[in-house]
């Protein structure tokens, strides 16, 4: 944890001493989970979207903070002969900061590299609706899971002043409840700690 710590604490004082106006900007991406999570979500791909501030400390390096935001759904099934649905998803917030550095080209065009750390807190939500009733009812439950740090690396092209693509690998920890994969979010037992590697596919806006 700490490497994570003193990584987020340079790039953010590196970005306060920026001289220029930050770059603000967000971007949308979908997350496709490898290593444990994979087998935990079955596969399924989440969605999620980040808050990002860049700044310029030279010709060609930046630092970007950022707030990360991500969904992935566990499951959804509806009982048979019932109008009852249930759902669990597992979701995250993070905080952190990327150094950007060009390979070619300037800011405004060209390939750049990316690699970051930050914090995240990991959250599972139960939802369970019945609408088969004369009143419709409904109810969710969250759990706050594991708070951990996460490092990433990326490649990304700036296709123009204000819109980009990036690829990167978000690793970070999580915890398993008991029961089968995560389909019981509100045991109160022992956790497994988990490996949660997220592909992150994104575009970019920013002004």
């Amino acid at each position: 944890m700490l490497p994570a710590r003193i990584m987020l604490c340079l790039a953010l004082a590196l970005g306060a001493q920026a001289a220029d106006r930050p770059r603000l900007g967000f971007d949308v991406h979908l997350d496709t989970p490898l290593a444990d999570l994979k087998a935990d979500l079955g596969g399924k791909v989440g969605a999620g979207a980040s808050f990002l501030a860049t700044f310029d400390l030279g010709p060609a390096l930046s630092a970007r903070p950022r707030l990360d935001v991500d969904v992935q759904r566990v499951s959804r099934h509806r009982r048979a002969g019932r109008d009852h649905t249930e759902e669990v998803n597992f979701s995250s917030v993070g905080i952190g900061a990327d150094l950007l550095g060009t390979f070619a080209g300037t800011r405004e065009r060209g390939f750049y590299w990316s690699a970051g750390a930050g914090l995240q807190q990991w959250f599972q939500t139960f939802s369970a609706t019945d609408s088969g009733s004369s009143s419709s009812r409904s109810r969710t439950e969250t759990r706050k899971n594991r708070l951990t740090p996460w490092g990433a690396v990326g490649l990304g092209c700036q296709i123009s002043r204000r819109v980009g693509v990036e690829v990167r690998d978000v690793v970070s920890r999580y915890d398993m409840p008991q029961g089968s994969g995560l389909q019981a979010p509100f045991s109160d037992g022992a956790t497994e700690a988990r490996t949660a590697s997220v592909l992150q596919t994104g575009v970019i806006f920013r002004w």
